[in-house]
């Protein structure tokens, strides 16, 4: 499913999931740097943040609230999947 029909599907505008984004960049620094010390010093912390973007992307696009979850829960784990993959 391309980026529009995930926000679509989710029956979330765009500017909702832009908002989730900008108020959640900052978990993904912290996220980044944490798993950082735990990997080998090849792994550069820039590409973890960049490919954890991406995830907070996926879960602003996927994310469902009545499951359950806060955002915040679902993004982290969702975050540290797109690094770890990465």
């Amino acid at each position: 499913m391309n980026a529009v029909g995930a926000y679509a599907a989710s029956g979330r505008t765009r500017s909702e999931a832009d908002a989730l984004v900008t108020r959640h960049a900052e978990l993904v620094k912290r996220i980044a740097y944490h798993l950082a010390g735990r990997l080998p010093p090849s792994v550069d912390v820039a590409d973890l943040i960049q490919a954890g973007m991406l995830g907070l992307l996926e879960a602003a696009a996927n994310y469902a609230a009545n499951r359950g979850a806060s955002f915040e829960t679902y993004a982290g784990i969702r975050i540290r999947g797109a690094m770890l993959d990465e």
